[in-house]
Parts: C-alpha cells; sequence; structure tokens
C-alpha cells in the first residue's frame, strides 16, 4: 500500500443491507463520485471506497422473516447495490464487504488490541433499546413523547450484561480535536452540534450483542458467547480498507481521508469512531462531510408510505445522467431537500434540454452543414469573442470554489450561467445569417470555433457531473470520448475542429407522466 498511486481517499457508508439502494444511498454514492471525478480532472488520483454493512439483529430478522438463509440474503442486497452503482457509471475502486473474512480477522484484532490496552470493560446494563438503531437510547435521545426520533417507536426495556468500550475516556481528546480542527466535520452546523452534545457526560459504548439473542455477527475474540455490535465492526472498514492492521498499511493515504455521510450517522462518525481510532493509536478522519436528508412531500421516504424513488427506475425513464445534475442542483449541502417529479422534469427540461442540450445541437448543426471543419487564427477574434472566452476562467474559478466551499449549486449555477453567455453571444452573432453570406465564410469560422471553445469547456467543467454527456460532446469535437478527463483539455484555445458527421444527442424534453401512471416504487 506504501507504493499506491492514490493521493486522496474518499468514502461513502456502507449501505445496511436491510433495504434496495434508494434516492438517499444514490445522492452520497453520486456526490462521491463526482468528488472523484473532479479531483481527478487535477490530477489528484483519488480512492473511492463504497460497499455494504452485512450483520446485525435487523438483517437477522430480516432474513428469518423471509424465511431466508441470513448469508444468501445479504449477498443478494449487497449485490444489488453493486449492480445498481455500475449501471449508474458510479466508478468506485474498492465495493467493501463487512462479511469478507479479512474484514473479520481486523475487527477481532481491533477488539482484542483494546482488551489488553484495558479499554474495554464487562458490565451489566439495563436502558431503552431501540432495534431500528440497534443501540440503547438515553433520555435525552428520545422525544417529547419517548419514542425514537429517527423510527418513531418506543424503545423496549432491556437488561443484560455486555462489554463496552470505555469511550468516556476519550471525551475531552475528542471535543479538543474538534475545536482546534475546524474543517473535521462539516458543513460547520454539524461540528457545532458535535460540541454541543459533548458538554454532557459522554458514556461508554456497549459493543457486543449475548449470542443468546443475536448470532449474526462477528464472534468476540475473548469471548465466544458475544458477537460484536454493528457499529463497532462496520467503521473499521475505512481503516482496514487500508491495510491496517498490517505492517505497511497505508498511513499517507489515510492522512487524506473524507467520509461522506448523511446526518443520521454523524453521532456514529463524529463521535464513536474518532473515539476507537485514539484508542487503537490512529489518527481520526480528516474530514467528515455530512448532508441533509432527501424528502418526498415533505417526509423521509419509507416503504410503507409508498415514497421511495429508485434511481435505476429513474434513470431509465427520464435519461442518463439527469439524476445526478439534479441532485447536486437542488440540494445546498448540509441542508435538507424536496424530491419532486415536476422539479426534476422541470430541470431536466430547462436547464439539460434547453440549456446544453440545445446548444450543443444548433452549434454542431450549422458548423457541420455549412463548413465541416473549423479552422481560424486567434488573430481573427474580435472584441466580443475575447469577451465571451474570456467567461470561461471565471466559471472555472466559481465551479472550483463551490466545490471548496461544499456549495455544489452555486459550481452549476455558475456553469449553467456560462451556458446562456454562449446562447446569447451566437443570437447576437446570427451564425445563421452569416453562412448564407459568401463574403463572411472566414468569419462563420471565427464565430463557430468561439462556440465549439465553449462548448469544450462546459463539457470538461461538467464532466464529473454529467460524465455521459461530457463523452458524448468529446466525440462530438472529435477529440475522443474521456478527452476531459485533464480539466486543462477543455480550456485549449483548439483553432481547428474536425466534426465527425453525427449530431450528438444529449438531452430529450420529457413530459410528465400522467397521474395514474406516476409509479410509487
Amino acid at each position: 500500500m506504501s507504493n499506491s498511486p492514490f493521493k486522496s481517499y474518499i468514502t461513502t457508508p456502507l449501505y445496511y443491507v436491510n433495504a434496495r439502494p434508494h434516492l438517499g444511498h444514490s445522492y452520497t454514492t453520486i456526490m462521491a463520485d463526482v468528488v472523484k471525478r473532479h479531483r481527478e480532472q487535477r490530477g489528484v488520483k483519488t480512492l473511492f471506497l463504497t460497499g455494504t454493512d452485512e450483520h446485525g439483529e435487523k438483517i437477522e430478522q430480516m432474513a428469518k422473516a423471509q424465511n431466508r438463509d441470513t448469508r444468501s440474503f445479504v449477498d443478494e442486497v449487497s449485490q444489488d447495490f453493486r449492480a445498481t452503482w455500475e449501471k449508474m457509471g458510479i466508478e468506485f475502486d474498492i465495493f467493501y464487504r463487512t462479511t469478507d473474512p479479512k474484514h473479520v480477522r481486523a475487527v477481532q484484532h481491533a477488539l482484542q488490541t483494546l482488551k489488553d490496552r484495558e479499554e474495554i470493560v464487562f458490565r451489566e446494563y439495563e436502558g431503552k433499546y431501540c432495534v431500528g438503531c440497534e443501540r440503547f437510547l438515553t433520555d435525552s435521545e428520545l422525544n417529547a413523547d419517548g419514542l425514537c426520533p429517527d423510527h418513531l417507536k418506543k424503545p423496549e426495556p432491556r437488561k443484560e450484561a455486555n462489554y463496552f468500550f470505555l469511550m468516556s475516556r476519550y471525551q475531552k481528546p475528542l471535543i479538543e480535536y474538534l475545536e482546534k480542527n475546524p474543517n473535521s466535520v462539516r458543513p460547520d452546523h454539524f461540528r457545532q452540534e458535535m460540541l454541543s452534545f459533548l458538554k454532557q457526560p459522554l458514556g461508554d459504548l456497549c459493543i457486543s450483542r449475548p449470542k443468546q439473542r443475536l448470532t449474526w455477527g462477528i464472534e468476540l475474540p475473548f469471548d465466544s458467547n458475544f458477537v460484536t455490535y454493528v457499529w463497532f465492526d462496520a467503521l473499521l472498514n475505512y481503516l482496514v480498507a487500508m491495510g491496517w492492521p498490517e505492517a505497511g498499511w497505508n498511513q499517507e493515504l489515510w492522512q487524506t481521508v473524507n467520509h461522506l455521510i448523511a446526518k443520521d450517522i454523524l453521532k456514529a462518525h463524529a463521535v464513536y469512531w474518532p473515539t476507537m481510532l485514539m484508542a487503537l493509536g490512529v489518527s481520526p478522519a480528516r474530514e467528515l462531510q455530512v448532508s441533509g436528508y432527501w424528502l418526498v412531500d415533505g417526509t423521509k421516504m419509507s416503504k410503507s408510505l409508498g415514497n421511495v424513488i429508485r434511481p435505476l427506475e429513474v434513470e431509465a425513464q427520464y435519461g442518463k445522467d439527469t439524476l445526478r445534475f439534479y441532485l447536486l442542483r437542488e440540494m445546498s449541502y448540509g441542508l435538507d431537500a424536496t424530491f419532486t417529479l415536476e422539479g426534476y422534469i422541470n430541470c431536466i427540461n430547462s436547464q439539460l434540454a434547453n440549456g446544453i442540450g440545445n446548444l450543443v445541437s444548433r452549434v454542431y448543426t450549422i458548423a457541420k452543414k455549412n463548413l465541416g471543419t473549423v479552422a481560424f487564427s486567434n488573430d481573427e477574434l474580435l472584441e466580443a469573442d475575447h469577451k465571451v472566452l474570456a467567461l470561461r476562467a471565471r466559471a472555472r474559478e466559481a465551479w472550483d470554489a463551490g466545490f471548496a466551499e461544499l456549495k455544489y449549486q452555486n459550481s452549476l449555477k455558475a456553469w449553467s450561467e456560462l451556458v446562456t453567455a454562449c446562447d446569447l453571444y451566437v443570437n447576437e452573432m446570427k451564425p445563421w445569417a452569416l453562412a448564407k453570406d459568401p463574403n463572411a465564410t472566414q468569419r462563420l469560422h471565427v464565430v463557430m470555433g468561439v462556440c465549439l471553445r465553449m462548448i469544450q469547456a462546459l463539457a470538461a467543467l461538467i464532466a464529473p457531473v454529467l460524465p455521459h454527456a461530457a463523452q458524448e460532446i468529446g466525440k462530438a469535437l472529435g477529440l475522443g470520448e474521456r478527452a476531459f478527463d485533464p480539466i486543462e483539455a477543455g480550456f485549449e484555445d483548439r483553432v481547428r475542429f474536425e466534426l465527425p458527421t453525427e449530431t450528438p444527442k444529449l438531452f430529450m424534453r420529457v413530459q410528465m407522466p400522467a397521474p395514474e401512471s406516476r409509479s410509487e416504487a
């Protein structure tokens, strides 16, 4: 691992296999894919990990309810996640499974290490247990009705003896870490939320479950009567993927890690995980990036409500890449956002079909019909040409600033404004009129050349978000499918474009389905 070509490391959570891939899973995975592509455009080779979390009480209960063997059940759902991401063009490098024997050995090593260091103790505990959360909840975590705020169910009273990780020892070091590292949790209001939480005494973490009520888990190396709590088990994946605990594991790459999660698992990643790492003698993750929820009709997605959005079904019906664009454009990172079919279709039509799709089609059609090959000199550029071309650099600055600040909607806004500026340039230059004037042929070359340079830059910027569309534009400009992998390729001032014969088809306008035909899948 020390000779790894990767210079940065990004992860999604391991998705729990009690549900099939839906919009919430898709958003985080798409975001990680977009960030990876963005970094690699700029020469930073990035390792991207995703995968599935496959142990725990809920999994065992679901398999039993379906009269299924637990292993075959988790194999099937895990494969569903992997296949979904592959069909969506997600370019992950590692698909991690917590049932992998290597992971099991590493978790047992971590447990034995902490036990040997007297960081784990055995004690009896009585409390309120939420099956959905798979942990005991304190009174302060319940809502006014005494329910779990995430699952809206009353926790079960349970009394049992278990092993505890002495997490409370690390409350002060964790507070100091969060205070000294303002980018450790972003956006910052989530870091402040954790600091507020840590003003109360931090309890110890129950890290075992007795086999008498749960067998589907990793057995404790020091007590065969217990299995490991699913969160202690799953969180270690990020570290084990770096080669830990083997000698020579990639500590350098670990220093770059960004975890992308949704806010429902903030505490596990911002409290449990860093304290576990501290106890193991490993530095906490460099950065935790936290998104809000995707709501449907103002509520969280739920199978019982019939409002779960399936990403593959959406893409199949409304076009490749369209979901990626809509999700980044619609959510202010760190806040909740609402998915509506009307908003999605309006975004496709206004931003993609009538925007970049129409621009590429009209420019390409005029250039191909009247010129075939576009050739000109920089000396022939007029003031209006220079003015519109200068907008490319500004758009790139705004695009990169949006990514750096986790304000992805600002990046897409800057890109859309560049599409509009190019459209206005076409309208002002009237290339269709130039094509009719035998004395204006060279001016037509220049105008078309400026437009093609603009489209080049637009494709390069949007490639992380619309990879399929960028590939189609690259082929249409005679530059190849992955012409914009280095971002600079989109900003080269080419003076000649050889245009293939087929007009690119990017995004088509779509219609709202009739109410009776809308799927609840």
